[in-house]
């Protein structure tokens, strides 16, 4: 064996590992998706608190007492929640309200497109089969049924105002804990401060989006005439939230709507108004300044969209980035060993040799978790010593000369 050769790491070793780690999280999504009814009412509240908790230390800053303080920013989030449950509620009660308005256009658009069917040799027995599947009663009723259950929103409001209201209250002065963790575990304590630092751009960015998306929208709607601008611009504004197809979800009943109360002309040019306005700022300007506040390529935002909204249902649509800048901080960002993966997430390449560090004035540098111990050098194998000549006798000075003679 050379000198320099060193000894290979065993294979089955690390892919046992590797194995393991697979088995861990699986295990663990299983666990969430069991329990998600509990888990998104807990993580957005954690999340919101979060954003609200600059304002706290500002106020303990100029001398507030910090129970004051925390229940404050505990109002402030409540009132936060209660603005856009009101809105939401309101924009329910007027589509609710408006909609029986236009069964009977409903059912003409239905004939008309019924007669271009059968003129493009579509048969009367597969549209009659249609009819008798769809109509407008049965949408509507599902629409209504879907937005007014009582039972579930009721019952994920109450759990998001009392957890919200417990973490306000442990979060009061977290002084202590965050020194202990950042002597135990720096890199772990750099992790969280950097994700609290980055889910609070992102709340904050999609709020501002969102209100100005809205705002441009219900112009349009309002230039064009439609009815229930303020319900489609409070549907703008929540499907904000949803990364990268959020504007088209809050495009699809307005342009319904332009079809039913105006005509298919004034729906073409909505649309198309809709998808220049919402593809610029919801697909260009929105996702490229979300992923550089909070560290994420626009691929991996759309990859946890659909992830997160099979694992905890519906809110995983809002909660997607969030969620997955939580794991990102724990399983990667937190060990040294395992950061370099951030960097296919959205990280810089710049970084990873030196460690990624959190914003500054937010978090304790990173550097090395002394209990994580790496691995030894091989040692150089021991060079042979070299083997002695052998011994040439005392013939060896005359051997020359007798072959000389």
């Amino acid at each position: 064996m050379s000198a320099s050769s060193a000894p290979e790491r065993s294979g089955p070793a690390e892919g046992i590992r590797i194995l393991y780690a697979g088995a861990a999280i699986v295990a663990c999504l299983v666990g969430i998706y069991s329990i998600r009814d509990v888990v998104a009412p807990v993580f957005l509240a954690m999340t919101l608190v979060v954003t609200a908790r600059p304002l706290v230390l500002w106020l303990n800053e100029h001398r507030v007492p910090k129970m004051i303080s925390a229940l404050i920013g505990m109002l402030v989030v409540f009132l936060v929640l209660l603005a856009i449950l009101f809105a939401v509620t309101v924009a329910m009660i007027q589509f609710i309200q408006a909609m029986p308005a236009y069964a009977d256009r409903f059912n003409q658009l239905w004939a008309q497109a019924s007669e271009r069917l059968i003129a493009w040799g579509v048969s009367q027995e597969t549209i009659s089969e249609w009819l008798r599947t769809f109509d407008y009663s049965r949408l509507l009723g599902y629409v209504t049924g879907v937005m007014s259950g009582v039972g579930f929103w009721a019952t994920f409001l109450g759990s998001l105002f009392l957890f919200v209201a417990f973490v306000s209250v442990d979060l009061t002065d977290t002084t202590q804990q965050r020194v202990k963790l950042a002597a135990v575990r720096p890199n772990l304590a750099a992790a969280l401060l950097d994700f609290s630092w980055r889910v609070r751009k992102y709340w904050i960015v999609n709020t501002i989006f969102g209100l100005a998306v809205a705002v441009i929208n219900m112009g349009i709607l309002a230039f064009l005439q439609i009815p229930l601008v303020l319900t489609w611009g409070i549907l703008a504004f929540v499907t904000a939230y949803i990364p990268n197809v959020g504007f088209i979800i809050g495009m699809v009943p307005p342009a319904l709507m332009a079809l039913l109360a105006r005509d298919f002309q004034t729906m073409v040019v909505m649309v198309a108004l809709y998808v220049v306005v919402n593809f610029i700022a919801s697909m260009v300007i929105q996702p490229k300044v979300t992923g550089d506040a909070v560290g994420l390529n626009i691929t991996t935002t759309f990859i946890s969209l659909v992830f997160w909204s099979i694992i905890i249902g519906p809110m995983g649509a809002i909660l997607a980035v969030p969620m997955t800048l939580f794991c990102k901080a724990i399983l990667f960002d937190a060990d040294p060993q395992t950061r370099w993966l951030s960097v296919f997430m959205g990280g810089s390449l710049d970084l990873v040799g030196a460690a990624e560090t959190v914003p500054p004035l937010e978090a304790p540098t990173v550097r090395e978790d002394p209990l994580v111990e790496p691995e030894p050098d091989p040692e150089p194998a021991p060079r042979s010593a070299p083997e002695p000549e052998p011994d040439p006798g005392p013939d060896a000075d005359q051997r020359p000369a007798t072959q000389s003679g």
